[in-house]
């Protein structure tokens, strides 16, 4: 079932991913890399001007042109005996291959659902590359249907421990991962982790969240939504965001400012494994 966790060891995460997030702004500061905080962390300096108390970790935007250039630079930019960048290219085990996680070395936070991964599991920050989308509604959908389709069937070949709450949505996904075996896993990966970039050279007015954990409608944004900045504050200091916030958010989440009932205002990745090494009495 994994730790539901208190709030003395979600204040401690908080501070230990401070850490990972303000690595990330200097690199991305130093190499003219636009950056954007969004999803709870994004609500939380709206709402909180820093966490939501109960949210357990930090979620970054970038545009697809800026991920790249984060992912490239982080190759010599960062200290290699205190972080670690986790993509397909450092850490083969990852089924997350559409986002980029800044890990902090000598801690292990392992999530439930990923218990079963043999994967670098240190505190991070998460980084999301948003791509461009087909302009045709209809093609945009099934496209970004397909994507997240392929995308669990990986997941779940390599222990990946999916929420499918729907019955038929979760029989029609591990119908489809029993016959996928038929083919090699390599093959399959290969083909998810390039699928997403194939409208990246299009100047297309929307881009989209790939790898979020919602649908098509409420991760697609227009392009000049994500592309124009200002800053708020997050736990006394200031970060990035996208100029027109209360519309992206408003295009996720609806009213993002009303608080969930009190029963929901529990962090959202059980935990099987805590480890704050170093940073146990931060």
């Amino acid at each position: 079932m994994g730790i539901m966790l208190n709030q003395e060891q979600l204040n401690k995460i908080h501070k230990i991913e401070l850490i990972c997030l303000d690595e990330l702004v200097r690199i991305c500061d130093k190499h003219n890399i636009n950056y954007f905080l969004i999803g709870g962390t994004l609500i939380g300096a709206i709402r909180h001007k820093g966490f939501i108390p109960w949210d357990d970790d930090i979620d970054i935007g970038m545009l697809r042109s800026d991920y790249d250039k984060f992912i490239e630079v982080c190759k010599t930019e960062i200290d290699p005996t205190k972080f670690f960048l986790q993509i397909p290219e450092t850490d083969s085990k990852s089924a997350d291959f559409e986002i980029a996680r800044l890990r902090l070395n000598n801690t292990k936070i392992v999530q439930e659902h990923r218990k079963n991964l043999k994967t670098h599991e240190g505190f991070f920050v998460e980084i999301f590359p948003y791509d461009s989308l087909p302009d045709s509604n209809l093609k945009a959908f099934f496209y970004s249907y397909y994507f997240k389709l392929l995308k669990r069937i990986v997941g779940i070949r390599m222990g990946y421990k999916y929420k499918l709450k729907n019955l038929f949505n979760r029989s029609i996904v591990y119908t489809i991962v029993f016959f996928s075996r038929l083919i090699p896993l390599s093959a399959l990966y290969k083909k998810v982790a390039n699928y997403h970039l194939r409208y990246n050279k299009s100047d297309s007015k929307k881009v989209f969240l790939l790898g979020g954990a919602y649908d098509y409608k409420k991760e697609t944004h227009a392009r000049k939504t994500v592309n124009e900045y200002d800053y708020l504050e997050f736990e006394g200091k200031n970060y990035r965001v996208p100029k027109n916030y209360d519309l992206f958010l408003t295009e996720q989440y609806g009213n993002y400012m009303q608080l969930p009932p009190e029963s929901e205002r529990i962090n959202k990745h059980p935990v099987a494994i805590l480890d704050f090494g170093e940073y146990e009495s931060i």
